[in-house]
């Protein structure tokens, strides 16, 4: 059974959602952050990759934690 790497904690008062990330060089000063089970989770560091990077946070874990639709 593989590892689950994207999941919520539904213990305590709050809900946390986790989220396994992979860091690594993309060219010479650039960095690439990615998550192993989403294949559309791969974003890059510059400021338009890191809003976009944002987004799907908000997406997931409206998804994920609070049960809304993404659309």
């Amino acid at each position: 059974m593989a590892k689950q790497r994207i999941w919520v904690s539904w213990s305590g008062s709050g809900r946390t959602l986790y989220i396994e990330l992979s860091v690594f060089r993309a060219g010479k000063t650039g960095l690439t952050i990615a998550c192993p089970d989403d294949k559309e989770f791969k974003f890059g560091t510059s400021d338009e990759q890191l809003r976009k990077f944002r987004d799907k946070l908000q997406r997931l874990f409206a998804e994920h934690v609070e049960g809304r639709p993404v659309g």
